[in-house]
């Protein structure tokens, strides 16, 4: 177990307790705050799916800088429990629901609940082909609100996640060997 920090808004220096890096791989401080600052227009009020947790940090950096509240979905049950801890030291534990289980089959259960976000975050474990999965399965599932993003993550030797209507590519970002895509189901919506 390890620890990271929170690098921006509100709870900028807080500790967030990791899980082993065999279950999970954080993302470097610097691209979580770059991740924050480039949707920080969208931030205030969001609402918040991030569909392969790890430790939370992704979503904990949003709702840090005005996202108000996250759903986090976690496969591994120690890492989904140490999220949900993660929750209760910082006080967000209102603001947080973690699940535990398979993102992709947790997609549709969302989607028949009528949940609906602003933001969904896809950043799973690379080499699995589960970016592409995750939007395919996204596409239909009606889970993004109007105006919405979804931000998917992966390694730059990794193949580009292709869109399936009504979603749209609108923006790419590298940073060294990480690349965020950025979707929107309105092709004139922009991530800034």
């Amino acid at each position: 177990m390890g620890t990271i920090q929170i690098v921006s808004g509100e709870l900028r220096g807080r500790s967030v307790q990791t899980p082993g890096e065999e279950t999970t791989r954080p993302l470097l401080s610097r691209l979580r705050k770059t991740l924050a600052d480039i949707l920080r227009p969208r931030l205030p009020g969001a609402a918040v799916l991030d569909l392969f947790g790890g430790s939370g940090a992704i979503a904990f950096e949003l709702l840090s800088n005005g996202a108000s509240s996250a759903e986090i979905i976690e496969l591994h049950p120690l890492a989904a429990a140490l999220v949900h801890s993660n929750a209760e030291r910082l006080g967000l534990q209102a603001r947080v629901h973690v699940h535990c289980g398979d993102a992709l089959r947790m997609i549709a259960r969302l989607a028949e609940n009528g949940r609906r976000f602003d933001i969904i975050v896809v950043a799973p474990p690379y080499g699995q082909s589960l970016q592409q999965q995750a939007l395919t399965a996204l596409a239909p599932a009606g889970l993004l609100n109007a105006n919405g993003i979804i931000i998917v993550q992966r390694d730059k030797r990794e193949p580009p996640a292709e869109p399936a209507p009504p979603l749209q590519l609108v923006r790419t970002r590298r940073y060294g060997r990480t690349v965020f895509e950025f979707f929107s189901a309105c092709a004139l919506a922009s991530p800034e």
